[in-house]
């Protein structure tokens, strides 16, 4: 079906994101290809799908039944793409028109990638809803219309539009909840079989492909370095990073150790002597810096490190668990009856009913739910952007529901925000110095006071504080050192309140437990009560002091996370929970 040999491929001269990768994906078989983002994983994919942008390279051969991939050119590629290979991108609401509704979309689909009449294409579109277990009735909405998973669906319905037999699946979980992530994956196994496709599923995210794959690829820093069958490489992976891997997937078990693996992937112009993974690896020795390791047999499968057959547990720093209970008089943020309500000519919509809440100095509480749940329409009332319909909500005593003009603006300055996309989220053409200093001037603070407090709320989002540092643009920082400078521009004005919506979705796994920990250390020094918005009921598990579980815009739950987990007082949260728990089997 797909043999890829000795492929190097870059997106400039000389700089190569992948090297010397060999994989095979066979006609009904499931690889996950696993890593954190510069590994090289995305790279395999755009050559696969012939989507290298102007510039990029490749050497190699990548072959898709006898039909070879490196070098073909474009118009090669209109009887390949969409029609024998089909995509689904990462971000479902990135790949669909928001214009156009759901039928006119897949009938343009099928119809670009077949031979088939308008009615012919019309009737193809039923069946393709059908088929991704959707009710026709989506035909007839916008993208905007449906939640994360329904638009899921539907990409996935997109790419078997031409009846392809291969399907690449980029990161097809990213910001979907654990029920909903599940739900897809099983959806796309289900596919493999009924509809006799082979699937290239990538992924930073190794413990949910698990149960679903055949076979497992580990990419770091553009090499394979492990490789062997999904159902064994828990319990049978020997490289450190595969370890680490596993390691860094927060477990929604409270007794479960939470780790994160320290520093971040090598930039593609670093010129390393030996193993790429080494400064990071914490049983590295002496060789492991001199030569660089190849990946041989090892039990039953493949793998590239000098200790493999060594039977070593690496150690990876954890996560501090959360702390006590804080008294009700040290309540921060309090929250009571908050309903807010969205009416239009067609439709209303309850996305708050009733809840209460509250956070404490020093506090992180994880507010917990699946899209439309209602969790950051509470964070945009607490900054003042969303009018409640009713209720109240009071930010150290001052309620912020009834502020308006400049006293809401000075209230604001008191609430952090980090949001969830550090890609879209700073400005392309400021340099972290910049970005860092911008709050300062809006907020009217002396200049003299920039570079101090500057470098201070650096520091404590784990940054240098150096010149070349502040000097870079967001091109030139990883996913986590993006979000960290997020991190640290929310905490310069010195804020009492810090939301985080879906801070860490968007990241590797290694690099959520290292800003988790960031979190924590912020919210015992500086006593800073913490909002902790997200979709991953492990990492709030871990993460947090409290949970608030959010379903419908109703709170449904809420108390200790162990008590969350092991005692359950609703069918989703119980839902959730053994979503979890499934990858971890």
């Amino acid at each position: 079906m797909l043999e890829i040999d000795d492929l190097y491929t870059g997106y400039a001269a000389g700089l190569a994101a992948v090297r010397g990768v060999d994989l095979r994906v066979d006609r009904g078989e499931v690889l996950a290809l696993v890593g954190e983002s510069g590994s090289g994983k995305s790279t395999v994919a755009k050559v696969v799908l012939g989507l290298l942008p102007d510039g990029g390279w490749a050497t190699g051969s990548a072959r898709f039944d006898g039909t070879e991939l490196v070098g073909r050119p474009e118009s090669g590629w209109r009887s390949l793409r969409g029609n024998r290979i089909g995509a689904i991108p990462q971000g479902a609401m990135g790949g669909l028109s928001p214009v156009h509704r759901i039928e006119a979309q897949l009938v343009e689909a099928v119809r670009l990638h077949t031979t088939a009449s308008r009615p012919a294409a019309t009737a193809r579109a039923r069946e393709l809803v059908r088929l991704v277990h959707l009710d026709t009735s989506v035909l007839r909405a916008y993208p905007h219309q449906l939640s994360g998973g329904m638009r899921q669906r539907v990409a996935i319905a997109l790419a078997l539009a031409g009846e392809p037999a291969l399907v690449v699946a980029d990161e097809p979980t990213t910001g979907l909840d654990l029920i909903t992530q599940e739900r897809v994956l099983d959806l796309l196994v289900e596919l493999r079989s009924t509809q006799d496709i082979a699937l290239l599923v990538i992924s930073h995210d190794l413990p949910a492909l698990l149960r679903r794959a055949d076979r497992v690829a580990v990419m770091y820093a553009g090499k394979v370095v492990e490789l062997r069958s999904a159902d064994v490489i828990r319990n049978e992976c020997v490289h450190p990073y595969t370890k680490g891997l596993l390691a860094a997937s927060a477990s929604v078990e409270p007794d479960a150790e939470w780790s994160a693996i320290p520093g971040s992937a090598p930039p593609l112009d670093t010129d390393l002597r030996g193993c790429r993974f080494a400064p990071r690896c914490p049983v590295a020795v002496d060789a492991c810096h001199d030569s660089e390791p190849v990946l041989v047999q090892l039990g039953t499968g493949l793998s590239a490190c000098h200790r493999s057959g060594d039977g070593l547990a690496p150690g990876f720093p954890s996560v501090p668990r959360c702390g006590p209970a804080q008294e009700a008089a040290n309540q921060l943020v309090r929250v009571s009856d908050l309903r807010v309500t969205f009416r239009s000519r067609r439709r209303t919509t309850h996305a708050l009913r009733g809840v209460d809440l509250s956070v404490a100095r020093g506090e992180i509480v994880g507010l917990v739910g699946e899209s439309g749940s209602g969790k950051t329409t509470m964070g945009r009332v607490l900054l003042g952007l969303q009018a409640p319909t009713s209720g109240q909500a009071e930010i150290d005593g001052v309620e912020i529901t009834t502020l308006r003009g400049r006293r809401l603006r000075a209230t604001q300055r008191r609430v952090g925000f980090v949001h969830q996309d550090p890609y879209a989220s700073l400005h392309p053409g400021m340099n972290v110095r910049a970005l860092i200093a911008e709050p300062l001037k809006l907020g009217a603070v002396p200049r003299d006071q920039w570079n101090e407090r500057s470098a201070s709320a650096l520091s404590a989002a784990g940054l240098p504080t150096d010149e070349e540092f502040l000097r870079r643009l967001p091109a030139r920082l990883s996913g986590g050192q993006r979000q960290r400078v997020a991190i640290a521009r929310a905490l310069v004005a010195d804020p009492i309140l810090l939301i985080a919506d879906e801070a860490t979705s968007m990241l590797d796994v290694s690099t959520r437990a290292g800003i988790a920990t960031t979190l924590r250390r912020l919210a015992t020094e500086r006593q800073l009560a913490v909002l902790f918005i997200t979709h991953d009921l492990g990492e709030a598990m871990h993460a947090c002091d409290r949970l608030v579980v959010l379903r419908q815009g109703e709170v449904v739950d809420t108390g200790p996370p162990a008590r969350i987990v092991t005692e359950p007082e609703h069918t989703y949260t119980a839902e959730l929970v053994e979503a979890g728990r499934r990858r971890t089997l």
